[in-house]
């Protein structure tokens, strides 16, 4: 069946708006309502398995802040006044989401656990709907198992930290993968490229990371081929209308990322948020095979086979079969790229055209500096998952051919593969839960009577988190004996004197990368504490006066 934007969808669609018999419209809506409802099962049931996973992470500070943004706009600062925010913001993705979660469950650390199942779940069904497309019988089921199943298990560990748990990139692909979806069930009619553009525009105000991932893969694919439908029309004018629709969304792509930037302006000249610059620039070259290593073990990661630590036991076992997923990726992105110009499937083209600009511009870009950055790039997995769904199903399922016993074999053996992957999740299910970084703090913080203090980032947010907002430790920056609020994700508001009285600092007693304010530069930004108190790993400096009456201004963002 034409896909929208191929050869005879608009004929396909005119009899598709044709009034039917009513006990065929009947039989429709019954097959939505049914397929609704399979959907919204599907997610809750691998939201409650994916729940339990992320619980297994320790809540940090990234993800922190992103609640403290929805418990802000949850009380009433819908543009996030006097926030400042580093590049990514995720303010129309899972802002939202934290919204939801703490109206009904307050602010807690399992907040971020919920949205984290939440965002997966929906990730895994929505992979499995796009590799579906309009396929049916057994070649549908197929591609369906083969992207659920290759997403299905998060490694334990760093994988699920990486993928499920920390809110990241990972959930700007949800309105990315319901755009491509959009455009192979739409009719080429002249809202689709809106409704798509809407979307991309929506999806691009709270993470640029779109444009590798949505914008420009949808400018190349549709470029494209609007320029090999005017070359086969012999280049005349008048051809061009015979590609409006091609050329409608390239501009609608082109156009989102032009109103994001515009909306994010507005939202600052209104009051809203401070969104910092994007570091942008290529790295040196020497740094090249160091970037070549790190995008290689992370993008082994991302698909859970992760060889970090090295995994032992039965996660050394679950690490290896999950290269089976990678192969099966690879090979996917390999046929894609060899029939490039001769493929039909438009969602294949532009999601092979996603994964190799984002691996590349993540490979030579400044962001590649530990194997946690590869969370940059995460989106390869959905994008992955699917096309190896819609490439490789016909090839196993082929007849009739002399390999035909061989690809017999390839399918029986993905079966195991996957019943593997359906043990590794219930193996990572079985992991005991971990607290968040600072929840004992936040709870001895609490118990004496210490509600509002500062630390730095590694410590901060989370701490306000972990204690529902009861003990309220804000983010300040160090350099020798100036202490000033930052670097970011902080609300100026939190560090004003004449609305709050800070009177502690939490260190850690050995400082490191996680907070490295000393003792030394407490005492040198606000001389010495009246009292000093180990707990753990941390120490809690007190003082009798106002901290923030003494913090140095914020650097100028």
């Amino acid at each position: 069946m034409p896909e929208a934007g191929q050869p005879g969808a608009v004929a396909d669609q005119a009899g598709a708006d044709q009034a039917g018999p009513p006990g065929r419209a009947r039989g429709r809506g019954r097959t939505w309502v049914l397929g609704l409802a399979l959907f919204v099962l599907a997610v809750v049931a691998l939201g409650f398995c994916y729940l339990r996973v992320s619980r297994t992470q320790r809540a940090e500070s990234d993800g922190a802040s992103i609640a403290l943004q929805g418990w802000d706009v949850l009380h009433g600062n819908l543009l996030l006044h006097g926030w400042t925010v580093p590049d990514v913001l995720f303010y129309t993705v899972e802002t939202p989401e934290f919204l939801v979660v703490e109206a009904i469950r307050g602010l807690n650390a399992d907040a971020l656990h919920v949205v984290a199942a939440l965002n997966y779940a929906l990730l895994v069904v929505l992979a499995a709907l796009l590799a579906r497309g309009r396929t049916t019988g057994r070649e549908a089921v197929v591609r369906m198992l083969i992207a659920a199943g290759i997403m299905l298990a998060p490694e334990p560990g760093p994988g699920v930290f990486i993928v499920l748990f920390q809110p990241d990139h990972l959930a700007t692909q949800i309105p990315v993968l319901v755009c491509w979806l959009l455009l192979e069930w739409m009719p080429r009619r002249w809202y689709t490229p809106v409704a798509i553009g809407v979307l991309l525009t929506w999806t691009a105000i709270g993470d640029q990371v779109v444009w590798f991932t949505g914008v420009i893969p949808l400018v190349i694919v549709y470029g494209v081929r609007a320029v090999q439908a005017w070359r086969r029309l012999g280049w005349r004018r008048a051809a061009l209308r015979t590609v409006w629709f091609e050329l409608s969304l390239v501009a609608a792509a082109l156009g989102s990322a032009v109103l994001a930037e515009a909306v994010v302006k507005l939202i600052h000249a209104l009051g809203g948020y401070t969104m910092l610059p994007l570091p942008l620039g290529a790295s040196p070259i020497s740094q090249l095979p160091r970037h070549i290593r790190l995008t290689a073990e992370g993008v082994l990661g991302v698909f859970g086979a992760n060889f970090q630590g090295p995994p032992t036991g039965w996660d050394l076992v679950f690490a290896v079969l999950h290269l089976v997923g990678v192969a099966l990726v690879f090979w996917a992105v390999l046929l894609t790229l060899w029939r490039f110009s001769r493929c039909e499937d438009v969602i294949s083209q532009i999601l092979v055209v996603g994964i190799v600009i984002n691996v590349a511009a993540y490979l030579f870009s400044v962001r590649v500096t530990v194997y946690w950055s590869v969370r940059e790039i995460a989106g390869i997995l959905p994008f992955g998952a699917v096309l190896a769904g819609r490439v490789l199903a016909r090839h196993l399922l082929a007849d009739g051919r002399p390999a035909a016993r061989l690809r017999r074999a390839l399918a029986a053996a993905l079966a195991v593969v996957l019943a593997g992957y359906v043990a590794a999740l219930g193996y990572a299910m079985t992991k005991p839960p971990a607290p968040a970084v600072t929840q004992d703090l936040a709870g001895w913080l609490g118990a004496h009577g210490l509600t509002y203090g500062l630390s730095h980032y590694g410590l901060a947010n989370v701490t306000t988190m972990a204690s529902g907002a009861a003990a309220a430790v804000r983010p300040v920056v160090t350099e020798h004996a100036r202490i000033a609020p930052g670097p970011h994700e902080y609300n100026a508001s939190w560090y004003d004197p004449r609305a709050h009285d800070a009177n502690f600092v939490v260190l850690l007693a050995k400082p490191d990368a996680l907070d490295p304010m000393t003792r030394a530069q407490a005492v040198a930004a606000f001389g010495p504490a009246e009292h000093e108190y180990r707990y753990r790993e941390y120490l809690i400096m007190t003082w009798d006066k106002n901290l923030l009456s003494e913090l140095a201004p914020p650097a100028p963002s």
